[in-house]
């Protein structure tokens, strides 16, 4: 990574496909259920199993159906990989 650019753990943010407004994007496994009920990150909740990140400026890395820990190098995950299962 680029020294002008630092990493910050602990954002708290709320990450859904829930407005049609903001682009034409669905969430892959809400699409294969026919739901609406799974977000990528729910503040203070949990972080869905298939999120692996944001990319610049505002498009979120989704690996489903493969679960992020088994796509995703060491390298790539921001802490103990131990401390996430």
């Amino acid at each position: 990574m680029n020294d002008k650019i630092k990493s910050i753990i602990g954002s708290n943010m709320d990450i859904d496909f829930s407005n049609e407004a903001f682009g034409n994007s669905v969430c892959p496994w809400n699409q294969a259920e026919k739901t609406d009920k799974h977000k990528c990150a729910v503040k203070n909740t949990s972080i869905c199993k298939y999120f692996c990140g944001i990319k610049y400026l505002d498009s979120v890395l989704c690996s489903y159906p493969y679960e992020s820990l088994s796509v995703l190098e060491q390298s790539e995950i921001d802490r103990d990989i131990n401390e996430l299962r």
